[in-house]
């Protein structure tokens, strides 16, 4: 063993092991007592390497705490009498309690401590420890051998459906396909024992962790979890991780002999049906449509079945590489060694755990590949007008709130409405202006809508001034939009001004050209 004192949750899955059996069901009072007297005489290697017995008390204890907590139960407590010098046991009180075992074999522990602690008060007789020292002996060892008798095996069938689930692998698979190639497969399956019903079935190159933990995940999304799990002991479903998985579920895995298919006869019958006339009738056809009582959330799902594995990071790029992909951890944990959670099929992101903290940290993909870069959400389009600090103070002192143009409608807007209903390219420049003001002179003569949109409340007469065009490019920059209007620019009230070169528009350069008759009406 490592001079690394183990973790809460390594110690706790060990004491989950040990009272493994004592969870089955259905079991009588009886036989989980036999079952736990006879785990309490076997020596047992403890999480600090020490090879030694469990208690019985300590096996009834933990038996109490699952039931209770679960997993999270069975983690060690620090002693209340720590930091203090402990009184050792005479000698005399296990020599007593030794006498007394010889004369009566059947006599209880509980018994034989009351029995002790009247005889040797005021002493205090510890129970683990009486049972410690007692263990220790090879009288009290030949006391207490019991002989194990094997069970007369019998059909079992679950009383309701999620009760027991059967999980199995059948491969290799051998395929030759039409061209000639060889494929080899393999087909894990889980069976609902009650009904018969296939709840999840994958198939896959290889048998491993990955599977198990895939195809559990699978049935457990769709029909929640099982009360218990019936499985060889092939790796796979005997690995720590699978277990640990079960364990802290709820899910009690039936432990099974290995080598032993008849007594996992249902589900190696499901192979035969594959193999002849597949399946009769959908899950759920089988089913009624019930799921288990016992509904997981998907996140619990996901991080049972996490993986340990201690890693170290680059002192320099803080790189560690899990399974094919490079992350990287937290600056401040560089070229340190460190616990990864791993999730054994890959479908979410490992975690480490903080050497301090404890706490789960996320990692960072490092940018080994383009693909590897951080997919950044698109950037949000800035907002080109809204009323900004000094439109209260203006609105204030005018007096009256002035409208707002719509969000988003700028110059780009401009040049496309007016391509669209001039029917013709509208060029991002100078004579954009000109184009604008043909097409508000158009709107307000005719009385339709300016840019298809804007409302005219009020239509009439129109004199229009172009001073820098020609009156053959007016005529040009108003027929598009009278066209895409259906309008004939000779029926409206439209009236251009034309002035001789160098002659500004004014008052008087109006009156001038209405006296020289250079008002030209369209």
């Amino acid at each position: 063993m490592s001079g690394k004192s183990p973790s809460a949750r390594a110690i706790a899955f060990w004491r989950y092991q040990q009272i493994e059996d004592a969870l089955a069901e259905p079991l009588s009072r009886r036989e989980r007592a036999r079952r736990l007297a006879a785990k309490s005489c076997t020596p047992v290697c403890w999480p600090s390497g020490e090879t030694r017995r469990v208690s019985l008390p300590s096996l009834y204890r933990w038996l109490s705490a699952y039931r209770r907590r679960g997993l999270e139960g069975l983690q060690p407590v620090p002693r209340r009498d720590r930091g203090r010098q402990r009184q050792r046991l005479p000698e005399a009180v296990i020599a007593e309690a030794l006498r007394l075992l010889t004369e009566d074999p059947g006599l209880s522990l509980t018994l034989l401590i009351e029995v002790l602690r009247a005889t040797f008060a005021p002493l205090a007789v510890p129970r683990s420890t009486l049972q410690r020292r007692l263990a220790a002996h090879p009288i009290y060892q030949r006391l207490r051998r019991v002989v194990v008798h094997r069970r007369r095996r019998t059909r079992f069938v679950a009383r309701a459906p999620h009760e027991i689930w059967q999980c199995d692998a059948k491969g290799p698979v051998r395929v030759t396909l039409g061209s000639g190639e060889l494929v080899i497969f393999h087909v894990l399956s889980i069976l609902d024992d009650a009904t018969r019903a296939v709840l999840a079935a994958i198939v896959v190159l290889s048998v491993d962790l990955a599977a198990a933990v895939r195809i559990f995940r699978a049935a457990a999304m769709r029909w929640d979890l099982p009360r218990r799990l019936y499985a060889d002991r092939a790796s796979i479903f005997d690995s720590v991780a699978f277990r640990m998985g079960l364990a802290g579920l709820g899910a009690h895995r039936i432990r099974s002999k290995p080598r032993n298919p008849p007594a996992r006869g249902k589900i190696e019958a499901l192979y035969q049906r594959y193999r002849h006339r597949g399946l009769e009738a959908t899950p759920e056809q089988a089913l009624g449509g019930r799921r288990s009582p016992r509904a997981v959330p998907p996140t619990r799902l996901f991080d049972a079945f996490r993986e340990e594995k201690r890693l170290k990071a680059h002192p320099v790029t803080g790189e560690v590489v899990i399974g094919s992909t490079t992350y990287l951890v937290p600056e401040e944990l560089r070229g340190q060694t460190l616990t990864f959670l791993v999730d054994p099929p890959g479908e979410i992101e490992p975690l480490v755990v903080h050497p301090h903290s404890g706490e789960p940290l996320t990692l960072r993909k490092a940018a080994i590949r383009p693909e590897d870069l951080p997919q950044s959400a698109p950037a949000a389009p800035a907002e080109r007008w809204a009323p900004g600090p000094l439109q209260v103070l203006y609105d204030t002192w005018r007096g009256r709130v002035r409208p707002l143009a719509e969000p988003g409608f700028g110059l780009p807007e401009l040049y496309a409405l007016l391509a669209s209903l001039s029917g013709r390219h509208v060029p991002d420049t100078d004579a954009c202006k000109t184009f604008l003001a043909a097409e508000l002179a158009l709107a307000v003569a005719s009385g339709t809508s300016a840019l298809g949109r804007f409302t005219v409340r009020a239509s009439g007469a129109v004199l229009f001034y172009g001073a820098e065009d020609s009156l053959a490019a007016l005529r040009v920059r108003f027929e598009g939009p009278a066209r895409a209007r259906g309008l004939s620019l000779d029926a409206l009230p439209l009236t251009a001004i034309v002035l001789p070169a160098g002659l500004v528009a004014s008052r008087f350069a109006i009156r001038r050209a209405k006296r020289e008759g250079t008002l030209i009406q369209y």
